[in-house]
């Protein structure tokens, strides 16, 4: 294909100045496996989009709502109607999984997971773990960051702007769209590489899932020091980024406390599922088995649930994540349910 573009380029009736920029665009682009988009009319036509369209299309083909978080906050969530969830997944499949990420980020890259993230933190006995997230975190990322992301890429300006455009909701990265946490761990790459760099420095660990950052390292009687200089390492780092650490979900973990990474514990044996995960399975398929399906659902309120079994089946291949033979046993119990 590269070779077609290159072809029509030089057949084109435009200076030779000209034809060399965009054979140089065209061939950094085609390098890093990035389609060749050389301005926004060619975006607009390969997407079916109407020029005039573009500024409101991302608000006009989205649904926006509000959850309520455990903390009793609410989150906006933008969900994508089918046109505009395909363009965003072409612009996944094709561009954004073609940029590297940070090797110390876990989430929603291929072949990790939070299993993978909690396995960087297994340390003999004894160890700290110092873990905290990211306060609003998809929603601090603002669009002309997003805009740099595709002009680093190698895209022009105006290209840019129109994927910028295609990807952000009221100049913000909003929860929700398909691309958006590939865009928030291109974002983050440079932070990654810094905290990396922080952890060198100190022989300690660190890794990122989405926005929960994690260190954790030896414990010995300058621990306490180190993670109160970590603490302002991080704070001050992210602010330069207009990042906030999130007070509340920022913790130490020592001693003989329980060290929890992800959702999953941490031990110098290895990682293990908190109990309180195969308690709640174990408890729901002991009830289906004895009043059967239905009546259990209908006993809790529960009859008009989307999805029960699959519901299940998430847990119980969650659990299969961290232990196949326990998680095994459980997906045969739920499958051997009556169903109908």
């Amino acid at each position: 294909m590269i070779k077609q573009v290159l072809h029509n380029i030089e057949l084109s009736d435009i200076c030779e100045e000209e034809k060399k920029e965009l054979i140089h665009y065209a061939e950094q682009l085609y390098s890093i496996h990035c389609p060749v988009i050389f301005d926004v009319d060619q975006l607009l036509l390969l997407f079916e989009i109407k020029g005039d369209e573009l500024e409101n299309f991302v608000t006009d083909n989205t649904n926006r709502y509000f959850i309520r978080k455990k903390s009793g906050e609410s989150r906006e969530v933008w969900k994508p109607n089918c046109k505009l969830k395909s363009i965003q997944k072409w612009i996944l499949k094709n561009i954004l999984n073609n940029i590297e990420v940070s090797n110390c980020s876990h989430g929603f890259v291929k072949n990790k997971s939070i299993l993978t993230n909690a396995q960087v933190h297994l340390h003999q006995e004894p160890f700290w773990v110092f873990s905290t997230d990211i306060k609003s975190f998809f929603p601090s990322i603002k669009k002309k960051e997003i805009k740099k992301i595709f002009v680093e890429i190698g895209y022009s300006e105006s290209v840019s702007e129109a994927l910028c455009l295609l990807t952000t909701a009221n100049g913000i990265l909003p929860q929700g769209f398909p691309t958006s946490p590939s865009i928030s761990n291109i974002f983050f790459r440079k932070i990654d590489e810094e905290f990396q760099q922080v952890a060198s420095r100190y022989s300690i660990r660190y890794s990122r899932y989405v926005d929960d950052i994690t260190f954790s390292g030896i414990q010995n009687n300058r621990s306490l020091s180190l993670v109160k200089k970590l603490k302002q390492i991080i704070s001050y780092t992210l602010s330069r980024y207009n990042l906030n650490i999130n007070e509340k979900k920022t913790r130490l973990m020592k001693n003989k406390h329980t060290k929890i990474v992800t959702g999953l514990i941490v031990t110098s044996q290895g990682v293990r599922i908190p109990q309180k995960y195969i308690r709640r399975i174990n408890k729901e398929i002991y009830y289906c088995q004895k009043f059967g399906v239905n009546e259990h659902l209908k006993y809790h309120g529960l009859i008009t649930i989307a999805n029960y079994k699959g519901y299940l089946v998430g847990l119980a291949r969650f659990i299969y994540m961290v232990d196949s033979v326990k998680g095994a046993e459980l997906i045969k119990k739920i499958q051997d349910l009556e169903w109908n």
